[in-house]
């Protein structure tokens, strides 16, 4: 029974948080200078991109992006958690557009949140955590 117990409660916690991507260092980010930064030099600094997109006229685009849910507890309270849980989403995104010649020409970045509830609750705004926890591995 006490396995039982255990394991239903570490498939709740388990189920408490999802995320796809990998968070985006702002500090690496923010060493990117339009014009002088190559390719390669932002793969070093962020790791590989989650997408890759090519223009025809030769530009590339590198996208990097990250989100995660996180049940609020209320989810978790038997028979009224569907009714009043719901969750908090972070995400990230960050852009990295480069000439044929493979130097940034241009970049954009955005960050936020949002709260996504269930029935009776109302929409609001998400607290963001400090995005300097679980940094994007290189």
């Amino acid at each position: 029974m006490k396995n039982l117990f255990f394991s239903l409660l570490l498939l709740i916690f388990l189920a408490a948080c999802a995320s796809v991507g990998r968070k985006i260092d702002p500090a690496a980010a923010a060493q990117i200078e339009r014009g002088k930064t190559t390719k390669a030099q932002v793969v070093q600094l962020l790791g590989s991109p989650d997408h890759v997109t090519t223009r025809a006229s030769g530009d590339t685009i590198f996208i990097y992006q990250y989100a995660r849910a996180s049940a609020k507890p209320a989810t978790f309270i038997p028979i009224f958690g569907p009714l009043v849980g719901g969750a908090n989403v972070q995400h990230q995104m960050f852009m990295v557009s480069f000439g044929p010649d493979g130097i940034v020409r241009n970049y954009t970045s955005s960050y936020g949140a949002t709260e996504a509830n269930q029935n009776l609750t109302s929409g609001g705004k998400a607290e963001i955590p400090d995005v300097e926890q679980g940094k994007r591995p290189k």
